[in-house]
């Protein structure tokens, strides 16, 4: 009976997360990483700068944060910067004794202006995936201070607005890596003040190395890398990013492995979640299946059209979907994550008061507009009351001239820099008239 019921259980939970127990595998960062590193910039990174970029509206700026991770090899072109806060560009690697080796073509000139000019911040982010080199950069007094001028002088030589330190790989650093981090934040922040200063976090707190509630007053932020609970190292298909059932999963991962940093800094926790999948050959087609092999890494823009092939299946304990193909004797499973499963954890991160969520990686969907729409349905902000020109104020000399143009041709407005004419609707019937005009006397008087 015994043997029944864990035969079962394989069934219904994702893959056990062997790191949990102390084995922890490559992150995703680090193997996307090694996959690359022989892959130049991508020459849309490299483009000059583009002046004709045009800014943004205020108000369709996101209610939340939204951090995107831009690894070097992928391109800028679909990105919806309407649609993002932070614009992590991934990255400037860091050596053991402080000094900086390849930047990839640091600075993205056209893309640090064009996300500029539609108020999208734009981090660094530092990369150090060996266990040795980070002892040996945060134990040592003069490597930390090379490490801070350098990384400094970096940031100011691409006008970045902050950084975003993604050491990962080891198992002693951990007890050290926050007074590293206070240092690292005090030093940014009267150096280059308003810089922001985060740094990607663990989904699971590996052993209990962590203090992460500490980890999160040491600095401006975490993004929690709410991925990777299954992958190459694991023995059975499971989903990528589990938000409920299992072992262990994202909802764990923010109410229990971030109890302390949830209860005292939730808006500093910024939710990462997945743009890609994994591929595995099996023994049979049920979920949870025994494993033969790894084949790889996935990305969104593929499986949304691979997946139409072979039918979408919905994996209830994990709440992510996944699917399946004969090929000969074996079989095939994918597991992703679609705009569906994301929007359930974008849920979790508004309920949980969380700053807001992340992607690893931008580019993964392509030209793909799902999960666009599903960031969009999340955290699109409402337009706000009477500013029409959306520069944050409402005042006679630049929004009256708008609202009546607006009133007295609603069908024909259009607002500057895309501003909506719903800034008009002062009742919300969705009508513009004049008696509409009586809450932008309101506004003034507010």
């Amino acid at each position: 009976m015994i043997s029944q019921l864990l035969a079962l259980s394989m069934l219904l939970l994702p893959a056990p997360i062997d790191q949990r127990v102390g084995i922890e595998p490559v992150s995703i960062h680090q193997q996307h990483w090694l996959e690359q590193r022989d892959t130049p910039t991508h020459p849309d990174l490299l483009r000059p700068a583009s002046p004709s970029a045009a800014p943004r509206g205020a108000l369709s700026a996101p209610c939340g944060t939204v951090f995107g991770y831009l690894p070097y090899w992928e391109s800028s072109a679909n990105i919806r910067y309407d649609l993002i806060t932070h614009l992590a560009c991934f990255s400037v690697e860091v050596n053991a004794d402080g000094s900086l080796g390849n930047d990839h073509g640091w600075p993205w000139t056209g893309v640090i202006n064009e996300a500029h000019a539609n108020g999208v911040k734009v981090i660094l982010v530092a990369t150090l995936f060996n266990g040795s080199a980070i002892d040996t950069l945060i134990s040592s007094p003069t490597n930390r201070a090379n490490f801070f001028a350098n990384i400094k002088a970096k940031m100011l030589e691409g006008n970045a607005d902050g950084l975003n330190i993604d050491f990962e790989s080891g198992t002693t650093w951990q007890d050290e890596i926050n007074d590293f981090m206070a240092e690292l934040t005090a030093y940014l922040h009267a150096e280059i003040p308003g810089s922001e200063v985060t740094i990607a976090g663990p989904a699971v707190n590996w052993s209990n190395r962590w203090d992460l509630g500490g980890l999160a007053a040491s600095c401006d932020g975490i993004f929690i890398m709410g991925y990777a609970f299954a992958g190459s190292w694991s023995s059975n298909t499971g989903a990528n990013a589990p938000l409920t059932g299992g072992f262990i999963n994202i909802t764990d991962t923010v109410l229990d492995e971030y109890a302390d940093a949830l209860a005292l800094y939730p808006e500093k926790l910024i939710l990462g979640v997945p743009y890609y999948g994994h591929e595995w050959i099996t023994s049979s087609s049920v979920a949870g299946a025994s494993i033969s092999s790894f084949v790889g890494s996935t990305r969104f823009r593929d499986d949304q059209v691979t997946v139409q092939n072979f039918g979408r299946l919905w994996h209830t304990t994990s709440q992510t979907p996944w699917y399946r193909w004969q090929d000969g004797s074996s079989w095939r499973q994918i597991w992703y994550d679609d705009a569906e499963s994301l929007g359930l954890k974008f849920d979790l991160a508004i309920n949980q008061g969380l700053q807001g969520v992340g992607m690893w990686a931008l580019n993964y969907d392509g030209a793909r507009p799902e999960l666009w729409n599903e960031i969009e349905a999340r955290f699109a902000c409402p337009p706000t009351c009477c500013d029409m020109n959306c520069d944050g104020n409402v005042d006679v000399a630049n929004d009256l001239p708008l609202f009546v143009d607006a009133i007295m041709n609603p069908t024909g407005y259009t607002g500057p820099g895309g501003c909506s004419i719903e800034s008009a609707d002062t009742n919300g019937d969705a009508i513009y008239d004049g008696r509409d005009v009586l809450g932008f006397v309101g506004s003034l008087v507010e």
